[in-house]
């Protein structure tokens, strides 16, 4: 009997701390959600008195990702003060919007397609590349279908995806690189197909027939992992991980991924050019800058101490570029080569995407070439 009062004392402590746990973990849970060194000191040092703002806009940006065929998944429809994406999957031009307008296609309209840099990131619907390029071209309706995470696979395919059900635009801007040379596409080079979650659906898919207690086990654990003390820890190792995945790559023969890499992008950047002459559809190709690269330290807002934990990462996109700049074949399918393009101020917000002035350079460097 003594025995019993014991455990059931000892559970309902555990429950008690449990609780208390849980609470406390709740108001932490609503600082880390962007509250990391490469985040929010950055933008209270970029934006100063509008800082507020632009902690909005990291909130609502791609906090949840939602299926899209054949590219596996896209940017979740949204309509925030400053992040607003349409239910095709385009953001928006312009802030304070109720409604974001879905693309139509036909020749009034410019697409422009790549990663987290293109969607614009850091960035609010009217700093964006494409909105830049908006302003600029005053004839066209420049569509921003940048999705976080894309490689030139998943933008190629979602191009050839839309122009199945969309009339064909006036033309086709393809921002990509930094996305193609992660860490995780470097380890995966032999399977040139996987995404950034392609994991994710695997896992899906192979756990659809599993017995009843797995089912009961998967339960539990789903509730588990929603406690908020639980996710408080994860958030705290993944900010960790974040910060050395410099480390993470395991590749033996790194020459051989390279080019492997550079071969995917010289593909995908030659179907989007046939794809272009065939439907008589203006292609341009661009290599994007990255600002993880020795000489670019100074150009993010990020100390350059942040940079240690990315050595190696910088020997990997270093050397994957000297491979692109020694490419002929390469560098014919460029339309425009941004890497080394530069500004009087600070281009980046973090260790990849662009400030809102460097956008508006890089978008008006587009906007010559499309008029030429």
């Amino acid at each position: 009997m003594i025995n019993m009062k014991k455990i059931i004392f000892s559970v309902i402590i555990i429950l008690i701390v449990l609780i208390i746990a849980n609470k406390i973990s709740k108001q932490f849970l609503s600082q880390t959600k962007f509250e990391r060194v490469d985040r929010i000191e950055n933008l209270k040092v970029i934006y100063g008195n509008e800082f507020e703002d632009y902690v909005d806009v990291y909130i609502n940006q791609s906090n949840a990702m939602i299926y899209e065929p054949l590219t596996e998944f896209k940017e979740k429809p949204k309509n925030s003060k400053f992040v607003s994406v349409s239910e095709l999957g385009n953001r928006c031009v312009k802030i304070n919007l109720k409604n974001c307008e879905p693309a139509k296609g036909g020749k009034n309209e410019i697409w422009i397609f790549g990663g987290s840099t293109v969607f614009g990131y850091g960035l609010k619907n009217n700093e964006t590349i494409a909105a830049h390029l908006n302003e600029l071209i005053k004839n066209k309706r420049v569509i921003n279908f940048g999705q976080g995470y894309y490689n030139s696979n998943q933008s190629r395919i979602y191009f050839q995806n839309l122009l199945t059900f969309l009339p064909k635009p006036h033309a086709a801007i393809f921002l990509e690189g930094f996305n193609d040379f992660k860490n995780n596409q470097i380890n995966n080079y032999k399977s040139p197909t996987k995404t950034a979650l392609s994991n994710n659906y695997k896992i899906l898919i192979n756990n659809r027939k599993v017995s009843t207690n797995e089912k009961i086990l998967k339960w539990f654990k789903e509730r588990f992992n929603r406690l908020n003390f639980v996710r408080l820890i994860k958030q705290i190792q993944k900010n960790k991980s974040d910060n050395t995945d410099a480390n993470s790559i395991k590749v033996d023969n790194l020459e051989e991924a390279y080019n492997a890499l550079v071969n995917r992008l010289i593909t995908n950047f030659t179907i989007n050019k046939s794809i272009g002459e065939k439907l008589e559809i203006k292609i341009l190709n661009i290599l994007e800058p990255i600002a993880l690269s020795k000489d670019r330290y100074s150009s993010s807002s990020l100390p350059n101490s942040y940079f240690k934990n990315f050595e190696k990462n910088v020997f990997h996109y270093k050397k994957i570029y000297e491979i692109i700049e020694n490419n002929d074949n390469f560098l014919n399918l460029i339309d425009l080569y941004l890497v080394n393009l530069n500004i009087d101020e600070k281009m980046f917000v973090d260790r990849t995407h662009f400030s809102k002035n460097f956008s508006k350079e890089i978008a008006f460097k587009i906007y010559e070439e499309i008029n030429m």
